[in-house]
This record gives C-alpha cells, structure tokens and sequence, in this order.
C-alpha cells in the first residue's frame, strides 16, 4: 500500500488532561516513526514537502502542535523542559513506544530535553539550526532585524517577507531557493494554520530567552549533554541569522557519550533543510537506516 503523503496527511487529536493536542500520522505504515519538531512561530502546516515527503516514503512520520500553537489548545509554555514534557505525553497517549526525533530551530531546544528526560522513548536524534542551552561556547543569538521582522509581523505578505529573510537571507541564491520554499509550503495544504499569533508568538520568545538564562541552566540542556548516548546528526547552514552556525558546532562537540555527526551546508542560512531539501533528507534517511 503506497504511503499517504504530508498533503492528505488528516488531523488527529489526544487529551492529555485538560489540553486537547493536534497531531498527524501519515508515511508509511511500518518502521520506527519520526517525530519532527517545528521551528519559531510554525505549525503543523509549515513543513516543506520537498523535505518531509521523502522521509516519508520509507518510515511512519508523526507532527505535533504544540499547547497553545496550530490546532492544539492551552497555552504556549514558557519553558523548553514543558515543551518537552508535552511531546512526551502526547507519545504517549497515542501509544508510540520508541521514535526518533528531529528537532529544528526551537523544536531542537525541544527535542534536546525529550531525549534527556525520555531516553528510553528516542532511539535516533536530529538536530538541525538549533543550539544548546547557554554554555561555555555558546554564542547568544543577536537580535538580527530579520529575525525581529519575523518575531513582529503579522500580515501574510510581511510574514513572507520576514521568513525569506531570517531563514534564506545569506546570500541571493538562498533568498531565491527561499521564495520556492514559501510558495511550495503555502501550496501544500488547504486550509492551513496560520504562523502563531502575537501573544503565543511573545510567550515563544520568553521561552527562548529562558533558555539561554544563566540563571535557569539546570533547566536547559548543556550541562547535561554528555547523558546523551544515542546516534545524533547535528546539522546546520553555514550562515545562519536567526541561531548562530557555531553553535551547532559547540552542541556537536559536546555530545561526547553519543556517535555524532556533524554536517554544515554551504552558502545557506537557517532554512538550509529545505533549501538542500533532496540531499538532506537523503542524509537523514542513511543516519537512521544505518547499524
């Protein structure tokens, strides 16, 4: 039986107490699935087909709406480690009892603290244009105009604009492979989700600069790095605005107990997973298929 595809893929929803979460299940039937974990302000509805059909096409594909984003009720938290909490309750609650995780941009916050808190839940992890929490190394992001035009707009075409800038504004190459990007997610899905509004929006952004506190490090991930010794692919674009590229090498090189990769892709910024859509899902499918 041929895989249902992102495009068809239907709504599905799980009550984890008072918080009604929306997910989706679709790609093929059997196989460890993949959880993926979307980046600042998106939804459901704002993953490339390019990149996720593929991924697809050999292995079950499961997306979740966080509490207070897409279709999902409750309130956006305002800590990472509860983002994570609700992606291991709603694995749970619809039964999945080993995934791997990809987790992009603040997904990959998320996806840090599900594989420390949940290990026996992640076999394989990918984190791609993300960071650790603050730490030696860390660079803390700059409040790039591109990244605050994305944080503050709220009309489509300024919602466009903003993400071709923050995600693909390193070069006139990227800004074109951009414009393809936005026109293929756009085209994807009938009624899609919005980007998230202001106040889930503002609450998103406390919860990235809790992340990078000092003074709440035993909330964050870095100190703790070293408990992960699973597979992890790290994976970043070589001139990312909105999370710096070098943080992708100070989280690489702190996953000392795990077999890590890392991979930079060429004259690309935040969104280089779906400016490189093909090669890197390619990539994505031999780390999770090798011994």
């Amino acid at each position: 039986m041929a895989p249902i595809y992102y495009e068809e893929a239907v709504d599905q929803y799980v009550h984890v107490g008072p918080i009604r979460f929306a997910y989706r299940k679709f790609g093929a039937e059997t196989g460890i699935p993949l959880t993926l974990l979307v980046h600042f302000r998106g939804t459901m509805d704002h993953w490339d087909p390019a990149f996720i059909n593929p991924l697809g096409a050999t292995r079950p594909i499961i997306l979740i709406d966080n509490a207070g984003i897409g279709r999902s009720d409750g309130e956006v938290p305002l800590a990472i480690k509860d983002w994570a909490q609700n992606v291991i309750n709603v694995l749970s609650a619809i039964e999945v009892k080993q995934t791997d995780l990809f987790g992009f941009s603040m997904g990959g916050f998320a996806a840090q603290l599900v594989a420390l808190n949940a290990p026996q839940l992640i076999r394989r992890l990918i984190l791609t244009g993300t960071s650790p929490s603050i730490g030696q190394g860390v660079i803390p992001p700059s409040q790039d105009p591109s990244v605050l035009m994305l944080k503050d707009a709220e009309t489509e075409e300024d919602l466009r604009q903003a993400y071709i800038t923050a995600f693909f504004g390193a070069s006139q190459n990227c800004l074109k492979a951009g414009g393809e990007v936005w026109d293929r997610i756009a085209s994807a899905r009938k009624n899609r989700s919005g980007f998230l509004g202001s106040e889930g929006t503002n609450r998103q952004f406390g919860a990235f600069g809790n992340f990078l506190d000092p003074n709440q490090a035993k909330d964050g991930s870095f100190n703790r790095l070293h408990e992960i010794n699973i597979p992890v692919l790290v994976a970043g674009g070589s001139n990312d605005a909105a999370i710096p590229t070098h943080n992708s090498y100070v989280l690489w090189q702190n996953l000392i107990n795990s077999d890590a990769q890392l991979h930079i892709y060429a004259d690309s910024g935040h969104g280089f997973l779906f400016q490189y859509a093909a090669e890197f899902s390619r990539l994505i499918g031999e780390f999770l298929d090798s011994v």
